[in-house]
């Protein structure tokens, strides 16, 4: 039997950034509620790097007034607000 591309941890969360830039901020109390659990920044940042590493997301970073895109974010950017996915 054939494993699936994403679990669903990863489904979901691939889901809550479809349509527009998403922060960690808001994604862990989401994902939390949702999972009625704490959802730790090492999960999330884990799944992130998962979903980017398979080209289905890309870092958004803003520094200096200037906008990236990145497959990878720094954990600094992704704990505050330069970071979005």
């Amino acid at each position: 039997m054939d494993r699936p591309l994403l679990n669903d941890f990863q489904d979901r969360l691939l889901a809550l950034a479809e349509d527009d830039w998403v922060h960690f901020k808001l994604a862990r109390p989401v994902m939390g509620t949702y999972y009625e659990r704490n959802v730790s920044f090492r999960e999330l940042s884990a799944a992130v790097g998962r979903l980017s590493r398979l080209g289905l997301l890309r870092w958004r970073i803003r520094h200096n007034g200037r906008i990236y895109f990145r497959v990878s974010a720094p954990e600094d950017l992704q704990h505050g607000s330069a970071a979005a996915f």
